[in-house]
């Protein structure tokens, strides 16, 4: 069988056309010819090998993200203010002046408790109670009054009821506040300002009885801070409306990327191995979602991570594009495979295919990979200013030594485009990561060209080289 091998791969040496072996060494050139019939392939497998590097694997990481990106501000995200309704009984109202927790009554609580009804109720609402007409509000007076009065199941309004006012093992001894969405109600109508905790009053006469409501405005956007809200807030639903929607997003993001179609690999392929993209997939998960989340969950709210403690959030956040990095690379390297020809060498990605014939190859090189210097500096200096802090914790200093030590391994293609190509097939440790790669190796020899085993530093992100 007649060999196209120009030189030997063991030695060097330029081979004679039809011999067996090398003149010099005495390597076997049969096994290069054989090795050239393998990596001929029919014309259509490139073509399809060039369809299947779709961005399947960016597109399954991309609709993950979306998810966490989309669902956690979703998720957490509360309303910006509601307003309270509660019925008010004024005789109630007055002997309660007289009672207190801690035993202790003031003279003003005294005071107000011997003043004559009217004049009670005057100087607590501050004349400041609206009448609304019977006909248009009976059945919402009649409605709040019952859940207010903590008869749930006798009203559609009783699911409108603090959860905390629902709790069984503390029952209200005075009316709880039913709560409303402000487009709901009319309340600047009825004299209630858009401030927090301002109050104002409603009334309505039927059958000769005259019925109160107390409003209170309570305005989220500013009551709710880091790691504090008020005890009573409205029930989950209007707290925070669209948990359910951001539910469903978390949990579309997690299904696309569970079942978009993956391209089934072959014993015979040239890629790096699925449980290590699945594994790096997990690690950017579980750090990704607590870094980006927990500004939300911190500050009480969506709204309130981007006014409260912002400086805190800007770097979580921050911190969160790492990881986000991390999935763009995973679906990088688990697009990743190369082909091989008779002729040519490819890479595929999904960023497409990138061919280097064998006759347009200049040089091959041995190089090793490390972190750039700034990336390395960044880690030292968060390493310095978490220790600065006073924080007990290793794992800043651990990140600096991982990024500082950091190297990986790979072959240098050069061509006359003068963008070399790169492959990187062994990891930190010194493991070969990419499967079938010896392929790789011999197809470069078996084409006549030397590799150059010194080995060369160069500094960079292997994703973007």
């Amino acid at each position: 069988m007649e060999s196209d091998v120009k030189f030997c791969p063991n030695c060097g040496t330029e081979l004679v056309p039809n011999d067996k072996f090398c003149g010099n060494c005495g390597y076997d050139t049969q096994s290069l010819a054989t090795l050239e019939i393998n990596l001929k392939p029919k014309e259509s497998k490139l073509g399809q090998a060039r369809a299947t590097s779709s961005r399947m694997e960016l597109w399954r990481r991309m609709a993950l993200l979306f998810g966490i990106l989309i669902g956690l501000p979703l998720f957490f995200y509360v309303a910006p203010a509601m307003v309270g309704v509660t019925t008010v009984d004024w005789e109630k109202e007055q002997v309660r002046e007289l009672k207190s927790y801690s035993g202790y009554v003031t003279a003003e609580s005294r005071r107000l408790n011997q003043l004559p009804l009217s004049d009670y109720m005057s100087e607590r609402t501050g004349d400041k109670v609206t009448s609304v007409a019977s006909s248009q509000w009976l059945e919402f007076f009649t409605n709040v009054q019952l859940a207010s009065s903590g008869q749930y199941d006798s009203t559609p309004y009783g699911n409108r009821v603090s959860e905390e006012d629902k709790d069984p093992l503390w029952k209200p001894t005075s009316p709880v506040s039913v709560f409303f969405k402000p487009d709901e109600i009319p309340f600047a109508q009825w004299g209630l300002l858009s401030e927090d905790g301002d109050e104002a009053y409603i009334s309505t006469s039927n059958d000769g009885k005259t019925a109160y409501l107390r409003l209170s405005y309570q305005d989220y956007s500013s009551s709710i801070s880091a790691m504090y809200k008020p005890y009573r807030v409205a029930p989950g639903w209007l707290y925070n409306p669209y948990r359910k929607i951001g539910s469903a997003v978390l949990l579309l993001g997690l299904l696309v990327y569970i079942f978009l179609p993956r391209r089934k690999k072959e014993p015979e392929d040239i890629s790096y191995s699925t449980g290590s993209m699945l594994a790096g997939d997990f690690v950017a998960l579980i750090l990704l979602v607590p870094f980006f989340g927990l500004p939300f969950f911190i500050n009480g709210g969506t709204v309130q991570a981007l006014t409260g403690m912002l400086v805190i959030s800007a770097v979580m956040w921050f911190i969160s594009l790492i990881f986000i990095i991390l999935l763009y690379y995973n679906a990088w390297n688990a697009s990743y495979r190369i082909t091989l020809t008779a002729d040519s060498l490819s890479r595929i990605t999904f960023r497409g295919v990138r061919e280097f014939s064998f006759d347009e190859i200049t040089e091959v090189n041995i190089v090793s990979l490390r972190n750039p210097g700034w990336f390395r500096k960044l880690f030292l200096v968060l390493a310095f200013l978490s220790a600065m802090s006073g924080r007990a914790s290793t794992q800043p200093a651990g990140s600096a030594l991982l990024a500082n030590s950091a190297t990986y391994g790979g072959l240098e293609i050069c061509g006359p485009s003068g963008k070399p190509m790169y492959i990187w097939f062994i990891n930190q440790n010194g493991g070969v990561i990419i499967k079938n790669f010896d392929k790789v190796m011999k197809a470069i020899e078996a084409s006549g060209i030397r590799i150059n085993k010194e080995i060369r530093k160069i500094e960079g992100f292997s994703m973007f080289m």
